[in-house]
């Protein structure tokens, strides 16, 4: 049996992946496991993965779409209820909420230029559902006919 001299070239592929692995910030688990378990494979396949890793690209994703749904629920309703307690509670300070409303403010004015946002029957129904909710909150609801 022969054993494949190493080139330069994988050494580098190898400390690439090695970097990957150890950063935690920049790549999800499922990425660095990947890279990590295909380390001891076929230099080939080891490369195509640090380049896939390095552009970004899902390695492996083992998150189903329900529990994408539920992670997104949970943000939303979190999202929304940091930025209502964030606007009138006296021990935020008005900097925080502020930053995180101009976050969300910017998001929505990218979202909206690359969009028909604002046509979307969906956008209009909740609008109009917000807007009497807040008119109803506020003692100021339209009187049924």
């Amino acid at each position: 049996m022969s054993t494949r001299k190493k080139s330069a070239k994988d050494k580098i592929i190898r400390e690439r992946a090695g970097a990957i692995i150890a950063n935690l910030d920049a790549y999800d688990a499922d990425t660095r496991d990947a890279i990590y378990n295909a380390l001891e494979g076929v230099p080939a396949a080891l490369a195509e993965l640090v380049t896939r890793a390095k552009r970004g690209d899902t390695i492996l994703d083992c998150t189903t779409q329900a529990e994408q749904g539920s992670e997104l629920s949970q943000f939303e309703h979190h999202l929304a209820e940091a930025l209502r307690i964030g606007q009138s509670h006296p021990w935020v300070p008005a900097s925080l909420y502020n930053d995180l409303a101009d976050a969300w403010n910017d998001f929505l004015n990218e979202m909206t230029s690359r969009a028909r946002f604002y046509e979307d029957e969906r956008v209009i129904a909740l609008a109009l559902e917000i807007y009497h909710t807040q008119k109803a909150e506020k003692g100021g609801a339209r009187s049924e006919v």
